[in-house]
């Protein structure tokens, strides 16, 4: 059986912008994708509503991934995949940092998943996944995102492609598929949910299985 351990935020979690509720397992892109892939594979979900790749809130450092990062994927190895997104919640203006930044606290991040990886001589791939941009619509979830948060959201993907490049890792532009957003501008509609898993899922059989 395939290990696959699909680590990331609210859009992982499944956070529904429109009910401030969680869709189903059924709903989820996670759950959806364990659905399409079958019996021989096993998705692993492990989302968390705000968290960035490496900042935290005064009184929510669980939202930095860096200490929960070793005993989540070393309770779950070994892993075939590592598939990671992230980035969104960076644009925050309580955090206050440049894509640029971001980038740099998402390589850091990478880096530890790589090495973890390769801990008792793991094979297991790295998908780096570029979150679908924001939009306009974002501004309207009060304080937390502004118009540069949205502006600075589009310019993860290439900075991301990058790190993928240096670190050796797989790289898939998310923002790149068509994902619908519901009406908050930073959540996955329940469509989007379809959508991300029918394309994740094309990723994941061309990485592990080759085709």
């Amino acid at each position: 059986m395939y290990q696959i351990l699909c680590f990331g935020d609210s859009n992982t979690h499944g956070y529904n912008g429109e009910t401030q509720g969680r869709f189903s397992w059924e709903q989820r892109w996670t759950g959806i994708l364990a659905r399409r892939l079958g019996p021989e594979y096993r998705v692993i979900e492990e989302g968390l509503n705000g968290r960035t790749t490496g900042f935290a809130e005064h009184g929510m450092k669980y939202r930095d991934p860096v200490p929960y990062l070793a005993p989540c994927m070393l309770s779950h190895m070994p892993l075939d995949l590592m598939a990671v997104m992230l980035g969104t919640n960076d644009t925050k203006p309580v955090f206050n940092v440049s894509p640029e930044e971001s980038a740099r606290s998402m390589r850091k991040l990478m880096l530890r998943v790589r090495n973890y990886m390769r801990i008792k001589e793991q094979r297991g791939r790295v998908l780096l996944i570029a979150p679908v941009p924001m939009t306009v619509s974002a501004l309207s979830s009060g304080i937390e995102f502004d118009l540069a948060s949205v502006e600075k959201s589009r310019q993860l993907a290439p900075l991301y492609k990058g790190i993928a490049k240096e670190l050796e890792v797989d790289f898939w532009d998310a923002g790149a598929a068509g994902i619908e957003l519901c009406g908050d501008g930073c959540h996955f509609s329940e469509r989007g949910h379809r959508q991300f898993a029918e394309e994740l899922e094309r990723q994941i059989r061309s990485l592990i299985e080759g085709i």
